[in-house]
């Protein structure tokens, strides 16, 4: 009874210790991240400019940061993210974006569930395009049919409104569904000059526009209005 007595405890002190090392978290505080590009003084003749850094053993996430001439006297932070594993257990060391002319500092800091590295950061210059376009067209906003109307023709005409930005060409594409849930796509069409006609069959119809530009940049959706034909 005794020798079992001492078995069980044992038992019970090596569940206690296996769960122990099963929390534990590894501290990674004292680790560094390592940036591979772009380095630091580098001048990038793209605007595209992919960020890459080394894995930090332990980690499960990194919190990626861009700003704007820098960090001490940052105008904008124009990059503030963080990737964390997926559900493959992969976690990115890599992320790519467009950015004007100009300087910049990027930073990254690794973390998992309970620690954190501090910041290892860069500055860089990009020198590209200078008439490059980043900026996305205007949200439109709808204007007729209004929203909930009802009629009887069959044609509907449909208006919008949206300031162009200045740049490369916009176009706006004009999405008529058939469903509430923006499932069932009954039209797709191109407008013109904020405006689009077209005939549809009798029933309840949901609608919306989004704009488009040459340099491949695109608006926000607009609200979305609804229509009946009697």
């Amino acid at each position: 009874m005794k020798t079992t007595k001492i078995w069980i405890s044992s038992l019970i002190l090596m569940v206690m210790v296996a769960c122990e090392d099963i929390l534990e978290v590894p501290d990674i505080s004292e680790q560094q991240v390592t940036l591979l590009a772009p380095t630091s003084g580098s001048v990038l003749e793209t605007n595209t400019v992919n960020f890459n850094w080394e894995t930090v053993e332990e980690a499960t996430g990194y919190a990626v940061q861009v700003a704007t001439p820098n960090f001490e006297n940052a105008a904008q932070l124009v990059l503030d993210s963080i990737v964390e594993l997926d559900t493959l257990g992969y976690v990115t060391k890599r992320m790519e974006m467009s950015l004007f002319n100009g300087n910049y500092e990027w930073r990254v800091k690794a973390f998992n569930s309970d620690f954190e590295t501090g910041y290892s950061s860069s500055a860089f210059q990009v020198n590209g395009d200078d008439d490059l376009d980043l900026v996305p067209p205007n949200t439109p906003q709808l204007i007729a049919p209004a929203n909930g109307t009802s009629q009887a023709n069959t044609t509907v005409n449909f208006s919008w409104s949206r300031t162009d930005v200045p740049g490369t060409a916009e176009r706006d594409s004009i999405f008529i569904f058939s469903d509430e849930n923006l499932e069932n796509l009954a039209t797709k069409a191109l407008g013109a000059n904020k405006t689009y006609s077209g005939t549809v069959a009798a029933g309840e119809y949901f609608w919306f526009v989004r704009a488009y530009d040459a340099a491949g940049n695109e608006s926000d959706a607009s609200n979305t209005f609804s229509f009946t034909i009697e």
